[in-house]
């Protein structure tokens, strides 16, 4: 019974799914929350929603299944590290260009504590593309390279006393920045982006056999971090009531979980690094 519900004909599927739909739209547009209709409105939404998610697991699972028989799938798994040695590069040089944009902005508003932010992102940016571009065979030497896991571990511990000193600096200084017409929106788009890209890769790679990708996931979600906290000082300026006190919690507060979720991955780091180590 179970599966005739949640797995029902096509058809009748595809028809409840559009019923639902406009059911709701004209229960919102007749300002009838709180009819009867409504509840049966809201309940078939749910189901509809239910049923979507499930038609939309099952294309994925047939699109998956399609793209690991083709062959450009095999020749992405028989050079699986040079890809990704690839992308990371890559991202790093996106990451350094990102970098040069915030200290553009930072000259064009002279704001001291912006430029500062710029060249905390390019010294985590330029420390990843080099320890890329010193690593040639991911995985190869696995002792090298938790050594580097060890030492860039102890790097992100002291970059968070910048961090913290850079905070500091705002709260203090009551640093503010704001952007020129959609400019606030592009860069929220991109931190936003480069935040939600640095977990899903940190997810994605942490049991990858090399340690390098943990690293260089770790300094990009250090990266994201420092862009959670400027994209918060901008966006507060942009649409803000101008309330210090306001500011200064929200700043304090993010500053601080990013601070924490940058302890948290460099003592991640080391304490893994020094378990294979000993080993």
């Amino acid at each position: 019974m179970i599966k005739r519900i949640f797995f029902p004909n096509k058809i009748l599927g595809f028809i409840i799914f559009n019923f639902s739909f406009i059911l709701l739209i004209y229960v919102f547009g007749n300002h009838l929350e709180n009819s009867p209709l409504a509840y049966l409105s809201y309940l078939l939404s749910t189901y509809s929603l239910i049923l979507f998610i499930i038609w939309f697991c099952h294309a994925c699972q047939f699109s998956n299944n399609f793209i690991k028989r083709s062959h450009a799938y095999q020749f992405y798994q028989k050079h699986f590290n040079t890809f990704l040695k690839s992308s990371l590069f890559l991202s790093a040089v996106f990451s350094i260009g990102y970098c040069v944009f915030n200290l553009v902005v930072g000259i064009s508003y002279h704001s001291f504590w912006f430029i500062t932010f710029a060249v905390y992102y390019f010294l985590l940016s330029f420390m990843r593309l080099i320890l890329l571009y010193n690593v040639k065979d991911l995985g190869k030497n696995l002792k090298s390279e938790y050594q580097k896991l060890k030492s860039c571990g102890i790097l992100l511990l002291l970059f968070n006393l910048i961090l913290i000193g850079l905070i500091i600096l705002i709260l203090h200084e009551e640093g503010t920045i704001q952007y020129s017409g959609l400019v606030i929106y592009v860069v929220a788009f991109y931190d936003f982006y480069y935040i939600i890209s640095a977990f899903i890769n940190v997810f994605k790679y942490h049991n990858h056999k090399s340690p390098i990708i943990l690293v260089s996931c770790a300094i990009k979600v250090a990266v994201a971090m420092v862009s959670i906290i400027s994209l918060e000082v901008a966006m507060i300026t942009q649409f803000g009531d101008h309330d210090p006190a306001f500011k200064t919690l929200m700043t304090s507060w993010v500053g601080f979980f990013a601070c924490l979720i940058n302890s948290i991955v460099a003592i991640y780091m080391i304490v893994k690094a020094n378990k294979y180590l000993k080993d």
